[in-house]
């Protein structure tokens, strides 16, 4: 398995990770009744629509012959798209305006989380990821790097593990802190999702703004290359 293509995976996958409000919703699900199997719940429901999302696009890559390598024409559009719905995103999330429109979005959300059963947490995560418009970048990123590279098939199992991993890293911090600490850090935890419900939207936008200059990078390298 090549270090470059995990190092790149692994890249894209924390992408997807960084998400504060799910890393939220995760915190809060350890609050409530059944914690920890509510928690992996949604946990595992994000972590399964990242792996299917990657497996589709593959699929569709491949049967449909989408060239998604560096120059080609559809490999610069999603870089250079990618660039601008990230720098749209990162810059909004730097304004007043959404920290005060996420904020009521997150509790409104996050209030009706007690009274979900466990079942329907899984459905719950799958669709946190797959509705996450940013992701999208992620998943044809990912998808485009196994096209490009053909590791063969034991490879892109083993590379889309370690980007399903990846992307559920951070939501899986709470939960291991948890079991860590057998479940002495409650108040602790508390604190840590008011914090993420109120005060991390300036990180979501740095972060989005990284990914979006890497993605310019990207894109005008591949659009040189055309020249």
């Amino acid at each position: 398995m090549s270090l470059s293509l995990v190092t790149q995976s692994s890249l894209f996958g924390i992408g997807i990770a960084f998400s504060p409000l799910h890393i939220g919703v995760v915190t809060l699900l350890l609050l409530g009744r059944a914690p920890l199997r509510r928690a992996f719940a949604y946990v595992s429901g994000w972590t399964l629509a990242n792996v299917l999302a990657v497996t589709l696009l593959m699929t569709v890559g491949s049967a449909f012959g989408i060239s998604l390598a560096h120059g080609e024409r559809e490999q610069v559009l999603i870089d250079l798209l990618g660039a601008g719905g990230l720098m749209a995103l990162g810059l909004y999330q730097l304004t007043p305006q959404a920290s005060l429109g996420e904020e009521g979005m997150a509790l409104r959300f996050m209030n009706k989380l007690p009274d979900v059963d466990t079942a329907m947490l899984v459905l719950i995560g799958a669709a946190g990821a797959l509705l996450t418009p940013e992701n999208l970048v992620f998943y044809l990123k990912q998808a485009g790097l196994l096209l490009i590279n053909h590791p063969g098939r034991s490879a892109d199992v083993e590379i889309t593990v370690v980007f399903a991993l990846m992307a559920s890293s951070l939501l899986l911090l709470p939960p291991l802190a948890w079991i860590g600490s057998s479940g002495t850090i409650r108040n602790g935890i508390a604190s840590l999702e008011h914090w993420l419900q109120h005060k991390a939207e300036w990180l979501v936008g740095v972060l989005a703004l990284v990914f979006a200059a890497y993605l310019l990078f990207e894109g005008l390298y591949g659009l040189e290359m055309r020249i």
